[in-house]
């Protein structure tokens, strides 16, 4: 695919909103349900891309008696969710965080579904890592995104983050088509039929103008369109410099754009939803491994930490 030029940067400035949101990568599905509960959302952006690492990744989730399951009819139930992750997790982190994610998880694909496009289907035989604990399921709970028009996009679609590899055939593979892909000395029938479909979905694409996707790609552009359909402000190449707080009260952020700094106050709160440390060597032989070199990782060339270390510097707590 040709490069595509990306649009003009939207100058910061000093101004109020309900939620601030730090990382438009997932971050902007907390955008989407602040939005949806009639709060204004800013979402900042470092890089000049939208999308995160979410863009660069295989793009399946893992929520336990969503949805798309229920609608599969896979019978998965949030407790047998609740089970499994309690038995996977096994003490290593507080009970409330694993129960708060399965008790969450179903509404969040609810939510995402209601303001996006996005249409999700099950991974059937995509099983969950640990099938045999308490509550696993060898048939998988895995949902993905099904391929995205990026069309959608608009004069937005130069900002969507590219993906990891720039495909010569316009093809959007699923994860749940890789499986077949993968095992077509086996299954050579299911294989050659994934492949045919794909590509005859990506060139038929291209001959109504419609550039399909999959995997993260899907989602990311995905979540993008809702926000762009919600009129959510996002700005790009604008970095955290810091928290302002008020007492014990985190009230907003400094940002800087080229140099310059604004201050945004957050009536409602600041969501830090900015990735880990992976481009940060220091950090990582500190933490990680000695041994690692730098580039050894597939994450958005923005994850170096600024969102923990900045917590960190008001006293958040981090493990």
């Amino acid at each position: 695919m040709a490069k595509r030029a990306v649009p003009p940067l939207t100058p910061a400035r000093d101004t109020t909103v309900d939620l601030l949101v730090i990382g438009a990568g997932t971050g902007m599905a907390a955008a989407l349900a602040a939005n949806e509960r009639g709060l204004s959302s800013l979402i900042v952006e470092k890089t000049k891309y939208v999308g995160g690492s979410t863009a660069r990744s295989g793009g399946a989730f893992w929520m336990p008696a969503n949805p798309v399951l229920t609608e599969a009819r896979t019978g998965d139930t949030v407790e047998r969710g609740r089970t499994y992750v309690r038995s996977v997790v096994d003490g290593t982190a507080p009970v409330e965080r694993g129960d708060a994610f399965v008790d969450n998880g179903a509404e969040t694909v609810a939510m995402l579904q209601r303001t996006t496009p996005m249409k999700f289907f099950w991974a059937k035989g995509y099983s969950d890592y640990h099938p045999e604990r308490p509550g696993g399921a060898a048939v998988g709970r895995t949902c993905e995104c099904r391929p995205f028009n990026l069309s959608q996009l608009g004069e937005e679609r130069g900002r969507l983050r590219p993906g990891l590899m720039d495909a010569g055939l316009p093809m959007p593979t699923t994860g749940a088509d890789y499986k077949w892909m993968n095992l077509m000395v086996r299954t050579p029938v299911k294989g050659f039929s994934r492949i045919f479909r794909r590509l005859a979905q990506g060139v038929a694409g291209l001959a109504v103008k419609r550039e399909y996707a999959a995997g993260g790609q899907a989602i990311a552009a995905g979540l993008f369109a809702g926000v762009l359909n919600a009129n959510i402000p996002v700005w790009t190449e604008t970095s955290l410099v810091r928290l302002v707080k008020d007492g014990d009260r985190v009230t907003g952020a400094v940002l800087e754009q080229n140099g310059r700094e604004v201050t945004v106050t957050a009536r409602r709160g600041v969501v830090l939803a900015a990735g880990g440390f992976d481009h940060d060597m220091e950090w990582r032989h500190k933490f990680q491994s000695e041994s690692l070199a730098d580039g050894e990782s597939l994450g958005a060339e923005g994850n170096t930490g600024d969102a923990i270390k900045i917590g960190q510097e008001i006293g958040a707590g981090v493990d």
